[in-house]
């Protein structure tokens, strides 16, 4: 009876003692893995929000940018655990939603979308939260003390911290089960041997139950059941070992990834510079420092003029060496290399401090000028690339981040403006000159539908004056900008994206003028400009065409001009755009010609059926003998061309003469007559 009660405790005990280690080691080993799995979730949630925090600074700076923000949290749809996402302005107003995957992929994702209350989060403070299975990030957009607005991200773990720790359980059940199986097996085959190995074997399982140093082994004696009892312990303890080691690297490497991702968020991938995330952290540190001490700095903005064009012809391969080049050779004049950054693109930035003077800070910038306008050597390639420095002081932005980014940045466009290869130091007087842009650019979002916009048509005539064509010209009226010229919100609508919606309103708007047109000068060509941004649009032939349908336009009566520039910066693309063009029956114009190339190679890979001399030869006319042989040298070319020529910007009747007796075939000019209202057009000629 004894005998038989110790072995049933024996048996109780070995399993309950195994079953219990197997448990605690399961547990422990579930409750570090979920634990370091949440602490990496949460450091990667942080390194996400503190990144869009600094790229919605600029979306925030004056009024949101609600398409940019809400491009910006599109982001978030390549992570599969972000429940909501959210930006809020300076008061906690929500300024932009953000629904992830977590509710969208929801069969009722729209009862889920309804019932968040982005209320709940305000309260809480900056920084990270973990919430149940949630973890919260709450940023604050833009400077301490100066909040541009808030982000908030909540990252749901519940579905992935579940399935993590299933697949953790699925893969050591198999393991423990067959453990207590044989353990079991042995211990009732041994029942019979003596007690006191039995005994030991337990002590030492107790031992290592206390210990927890998995790597001890026990002593092997006793006789066979026991050695083998004993054998299967030890190589039990060794699996365990075996896990628990293992488990130790996958932390160290976990710390090694972070490590490297740590470097990742803050240094350029391709120059090792610092990226614009640390850059700008540094420069608020800086910013702070010289502020507290009274002390100016400067911040450099420079981009590489014809970078682009590098790329588009020696290849992208070319373009990063070039960039590791400009890295590099801006390493070499800035000692502290935390103070250059590659912004993105072909943008730099560099911070300079205690500056002492005006004139030693554009020697500066002008040294780094020359030092990158030498010509430099690629992968066999010569190039030549030089840049435009915008330079701007801390003292003038306020010892503001944002401001004196946006400082230097209107100072490098105002170099571009001047002349490339240029430095300019950043006044009040760019910055009003940027806001009228900026206002240029918002008016135009509403011109169209708020009717601001007409067309004047000026008359193209053959040598008796009779009228043989016209050119559409837009013109703006805004109610609170006044007048604004051609030349000037045309680049800007290029610029902000909203040229293609002001060609397809011109055309239409002409395509209704039509029949009035032609009441005035019967088989009249009417001709509008076709910008290089509209060359990239693959749908405009299409679009153009149902516009001919819709008005029931005849193709042969309207003649579309690019400028020499457009087509050449477009080569391909303008090619096609002319060849379907033609192939509807519309003619080709090419405007400018003269001004923007000096090689004549392209007119042979062109099928152009008008070529219109610019103004600036028209003007040169009667000046010199040399102007008149240009002019007459381009009208002689365009004959052999067999192309019909049109000379703009006539003004005087000399002019005229000259051009006529060198058989120019059209004029224009208010010679003959300014752009007009289509009323006053009627009006002059008669037919209204």
């Amino acid at each position: 009876m004894f005998l038989n009660s110790l072995r049933s405790q024996l048996l109780t005990l070995s399993i309950a003692a195994i079953l219990a280690t197997s448990i605690l080691l399961v547990i422990f080993a579930m409750q570090a893995y979920q634990d370091l799995y949440r602490q990496g979730a949460s450091d990667d949630l942080n390194g996400l929000s503190e990144n869009l925090s600094i790229d919605l600074m600029v979306m925030m700076s004056d009024e949101p940018d609600i398409f940019n923000i809400a491009n910006l949290l599109l982001k978030l749809d390549q992570y599969e655990n972000v429940r909501v996402a959210a930006v809020f302005d300076e008061n906690l107003n929500v300024v932009q939603p953000y629904f992830g995957k977590v509710i969208t992929s929801r069969e009722n994702s729209g009862d889920l979308i309804q019932q968040v209350d982005f209320s709940e989060y305000v309260d809480l403070s900056l920084g990270m939260h973990a919430v149940g299975q949630d973890i919260i990030a709450f940023k604050r957009i833009g400077e301490k003390g100066f909040p541009l607005g808030y982000l908030l991200v909540v990252n749901d773990l519940s579905k992935p911290l579940r399935l993590s720790t299933l697949d953790l359980i699925l893969s050591v059940f198999p393991f423990v089960i067959i453990t207590l199986v044989v353990t079991a097996t042995l211990i009732i085959s041994l029942q019979n041997k003596a007690i006191k190995p039995l005994l030991d074997l337990s002590d030492f399982m107790r031992k290592i139950r206390k210990t927890k140093n998995y790597g001890l082994l026990a002593q092997v004696k006793g006789k066979k059941e026991l050695k083998v009892l004993t054998e299967g312990f030890n190589s039990m303890m060794q699996e365990i070992n075996t896990e628990v080691e293992k488990n130790r690297m996958q932390t160290t490497q976990l710390l090694d990834q972070q490590e490297q991702m740590q470097k990742l968020a803050n240094f350029d991938s391709l120059t090792d510079l610092p990226n614009r995330q640390y850059f700008i952290s540094t420069l608020s540190q800086k910013l702070e420092e010289a502020r507290l001490i009274k002390h100016d700095l400067a911040l450099l903005f420079f981009d590489l003029n014809g970078f682009k064009w590098i790329n588009d012809s020696f290849g992208h391969e070319v373009g990063d060496k070039l960039l590791c080049y400009v890295a590099n050779e801006i390493g070499t004049l800035v000692k502290d290399k935390r103070f250059v950054s590659r912004l993105g693109g072909d943008e730099f930035l560099i911070l300079v401090e205690n500056v002492s003077s005006q004139h030693e800070l554009l020697s500066f910038a002008k040294g780094i000028r020359d030092k990158l306008s030498q010509p430099i050597v690629l992968d066999g390639w010569q190039v030549e690339v030089g840049i435009s420095i915008g330079i701007a002081l801390a003292s003038d932005a306020n010892y503001s981040v944002s401001e004196l980014i946006a400082n230097a940045d209107v100072a490098m466009y105002s170099s571009k403006a001047q002349d490339r290869s240029t430095c300019t130091l950043f006044v009040k007087s760019m910055m009003e000159n940027n806001k009228r842009k900026i206002s240029i650019a918002s008016a135009l979002a509403n011109a169209i539908s708020n009717e601001e916009f007409t067309l004047f048509y000026q008359p193209k005539v053959d040598g008796k004056s009779k009228i043989k064509g016209f050119e559409a010209l837009i013109r703006w009226n805004n109610k609170d900008l006044g007048f604004i010229s051609p030349d000037e919100f045309i680049t800007i609508a290029e610029q902000s994206g909203k040229i293609q919606a002001l060609t397809l309103w011109v055309i239409q708007r002409v395509c209704k003028d039509v029949p009035r047109l032609l009441n005035i000068a019967q088989d009249a060509v009417i001709s509008l400009n076709i910008s290089a941004y509209d060359l990239r649009d693959s749908q405009l032939i299409s679009k153009i065409s149902t516009l001919f349908d819709t008005y029931e336009i005849d193709a042969s009566c309207i003649e579309f001009e690019l400028t020499e520039s457009a087509y050449l910066e477009n080569f391909d693309l303008a090619n096609r755009f002319i060849t379907q063009a033609r192939n509807k029956g519309s003619f080709i114009a090419l405007d400018d010609f003269g001004t923007g190339y000096s090689s004549l190679s392209y007119l042979t890979q062109i099928s152009l059926d008008t070529l219109k001399i610019d103004k600036q030869f028209v003007d040169g006319i009667g000046l010199s003998k040399r102007s008149n042989t240009i002019t007459k040298t381009i009208i002689e070319m365009a004959k052999q061309l067999d192309l019909q020529i049109c000379a703009e910007g006539v003004e005087t009747q000399a002019q005229a003469s000259f051009l006529l007796e060198n058989e120019c075939q059209l004029l224009q000019g208010y010679l003959f007559s300014k752009p007009l209202p289509i009323e006053a057009l009627e009006k002059q000629y008669n037919t209204a």
